[in-house]
């Protein structure tokens, strides 16, 4: 061979590690023994199945209705390493189910096959079509459920579907990342010029595979039969836009520890259809602006219409609420705690009411937004500006600040305009004092519902939880005697009240009790401040320790509080960490040593600095012959930490545990 052939050969053999590196790893329905000694991989090794390829191509074609609807074709194979591992075969396929026209969606040419290697022999057990079952999930869903037959530790399966649907505004998702590892996740669509979408991708992991490309294409339209019978099918001509997207060697996605929901980092893309353009047709703008969905929804039966219809019946009964109050400010709270201390909230996740305020009012219960509109309807009648509030709360995700995605809100809270003051209200947490959102509000963009509507950022930043615990602990009679009060934040006060509002002051005591230990004996404990809503409750106790050895005493000197493990358990986070607020916590402990005792350990002093300006930890020890003072404080000046500052934030808070597990050791002194 010379060297012009050997340079050909190395050409030509890049070019098709090139061209392999572009496509799916398998091909469907080619099973070998070889296929079953695939283990977890590198990249997620204690996975329990794996995910070998998962494709999937949606394609907008012309449907049987005269107009365009889409094909959406997926092939999926999977490798079950354990037995923890038999969830992957489990499926749900949603199929969309629309009451108010003609519009479908089917699942086709569904096909799934198990293979199980016995011997040298690949066994093949196939899906029957009696083993797929149709379950009514909700109003507007219906949902394909089957699992995988013959599946146990070792199985290889693979499945194929089809769903024809008319529902272009929903366009088909891609979620490249799930609870198992992909090593080909790949998505292709293609999409008419007719057909304008916003494509929104979310996550951290790069595309292995971009690309677009346009290409020319006809279109044969079939109108419905029946509609005229002169109507004959015809073609159209448009250019396509094919576009592929794949992320190689993903890993799979837990939810940890300080999270507002797994979902706002998936690696994912979805379609928002913008617009409609068909030829010699004026655009069709399908999404909407942020005035037109606040003016649509202020028309809307089920929520902004309720508050223009004729409510002069709330007229009466607001004298009843506000008596002679002229005070605005006055009259705004007293309609709050009227509704939040009579109306019951039976559920949340919705920004429609379920029925009409009138109704709400007899019952004296409703949903979150039923409530919260019922209180701007009775704040406007009592003559306050007031607006509904969209947001979308923690657990639900994240909403967009630039496109009105309506899907992505599940809350409504009122915003009352008092004067130079503005008030966020929600009458739905029979907890809440006044001007008070719970925490998952606190998820970033929401909207006023105005003309104008403007955005509004509820940052978990901006809340500060702040926690004082003070003990004095004296020796008596050989034991140790004391008393411990801790002043809690807000939204710590908030889960207290509503834990005593269900098992009571003296359950919540019990529960105080047994998490200290029996070393500690705890009376006449007694909270204060639980019916002022508006203020952080301080808990109160007296406690005994009595010392098992007189020759020698092991004391903890965080007394009820402290870290006692690191809540960042895993080794390493692929998303944010997402805090619900900042956080300011201080410690401070006075102990007398008794009589007759010197100290012979005790922690050192020490100051550590979370990323100089993000936060920091100190524990700072003095004493003498009779005394020891300590005062320990941790500060968090931020709530969200990047993936890339996981392991500094992990080893902070480890660093925390060990130093609040350090003792204090006291020694009797010997005898002249």
């Amino acid at each position: 061979m010379n060297i012009r052939s050997i340079g050909t050969f190395i050409f030509c053999f890049f070019i098709s590690v090139v061209c392999a590196q572009d496509k799916s790893p398998i091909k469907f329905g080619k099973i070998s023994p070889e296929d079953f000694k695939q283990q977890a991989p590198s990249f997620d090794t204690s996975a329990n199945a794996i995910i070998i390829s998962d494709v999937g191509t949606s394609r907008i074609l012309p449907n049987n209705s005269g107009g365009f609807g889409y094909e959406f074709q997926r092939q999926l194979r999977v490798k079950i390493l354990n037995k923890n591992g038999l969830d992957a075969g489990d499926f749900n396929i949603p199929v969309y189910i629309s009451r108010n026209s003609e519009m479908k969606e089917e699942l086709r040419a569904l096909k799934a096959f198990t293979y199980n290697l016995e011997g040298a022999k690949i066994v093949e057990t196939k899906l029957d079509n009696s083993q797929v079952f149709t379950e009514k999930e909700n109003r507007n869903y219906h949902m394909k459920k089957f699992a995988l037959p013959a599946l146990k530790e070792g199985s290889i399966f693979e499945i194929s579907y089809t769903i024809l649907s008319d529902f272009l505004f929903d366009f088909r998702p891609w979620q490249f990342q799930g609870d198992y590892p992909c090593l080909w996740s790949e998505y292709n669509v293609e999409i008419p010029e007719y057909y304008h979408y916003v494509t929104l991708t979310q996550g951290y992991l790069p595309f292995h595979i971009n690309k677009s490309k346009e290409t020319s294409r006809t279109f044969l339209i079939r109108p419905k039969t029946g509609l005229d019978a002169n109507s004959r099918p015809f073609s159209i001509d448009g250019m396509v836009v094919m576009k592929t997207w794949v992320i190689k060697n993903v890993p799979s996605l837990k939810e940890e520890a300080f999270t507002t929901t797994i979902n706002n980092h998936r690696s994912k893309i979805e379609f928002q259809l913008s617009a409609i353009v068909y030829p010699q047709s004026p655009i069709d703008y399908v999404m909407n602006s942020w005035p037109k969905v606040s003016e649509d929804m202020m028309k809307h039966e089920n929520f902004g219409l309720q508050l223009s219809k004729f409510n002069g019946w709330l007229k009466d009964e607001l004298e009843n609420v506000i008596g002679k109050t002229t005070d605005p400010h006055e009259k705004t709270k007293k309609i709050f705690e009227y509704v939040r201390d009579n109306y019951t909230c039976v559920s949340r996740g919705s920004i429609y009411t379920s029925t009409t305020l009138k109704s709400i009012f007899k019952q004296k219960s409703g949903t979150a937004t039923d409530l919260n509109l019922l209180l701007t309807a009775m704040l406007e009648q009592a003559g306050i500006e007031t607006y509904p509030v969209l947001l979308s709360t923690r657990r639900h995700g994240f909403t967009n600040e630039i496109y009105p995605l309506m899907d992505r809100f599940n809350y409504v809270v009122t915003a009352a305009l008092v004067g130079e003051n503005d008030y966020l209200l929600d009458a739905s947490i029979p907890e809440l004092g006044f001007n008070m959102l719970d925490e998952s509000c606190y998820n970033g963009h929401a909207r006023v519902l105005t003309k104008d509507p403007p955005a509004i950022f509820l940052s978990s930043d901006s809340l500060l939880e702040k926690k004082v615990t003070m003990a004095f602990i004296i020796p008596e009679n050989g034991q140790f005697n004391g008393y411990v009060k801790t002043q809690m934040g807000y939204y710590n006060s908030l889960r207290y009240r509503h834990a005593i509002k269900q098992s009571g002051e003296a359950g919540i005591i019990e529960k105080l009790k047994t998490s200290l230990g029996p070393d500690f004996i705890i009376k006449d404990a007694r909270f204060d401040s639980l019916t002022q809503l508006e203020k952080p409750i301080a808990l109160h106790y007296n406690i005994s320790l009595k010392a098992d050895d007189p020759e020698i005493i092991y004391l903890n000197p965080i007394i009820g509080d402290g870290y006692k493990e690191n809540p960042f358990k895993s080794a390493t986070r692929l998303y944010p960490v997402e805090m619900p607020y900042r956080i300011d916590e201080t410690y401070l402990l006075n102990l007398e040593i008794p009589q007759g005792y010197v100290v012979d350990e005790i922690p050192k002093s020490a100051k550590v600095s979370l990323n100089d300006s993000d936060g920091y930890f100190e524990y700072l020890v003095s004493y003498d012959k009779t005394r020891i003072q300590l005062r320990c404080r941790l500060l968090l000046n931020k709530t969200t930490f990047v993936q890339e500052d996981y392991e500094i934030l992990r080893n902070f808070y480890g660093f925390i545990v060990n130093k609040q597990a350090e003792q204090i050791v006291l020694k009797k002194t010997a005898k002249p």
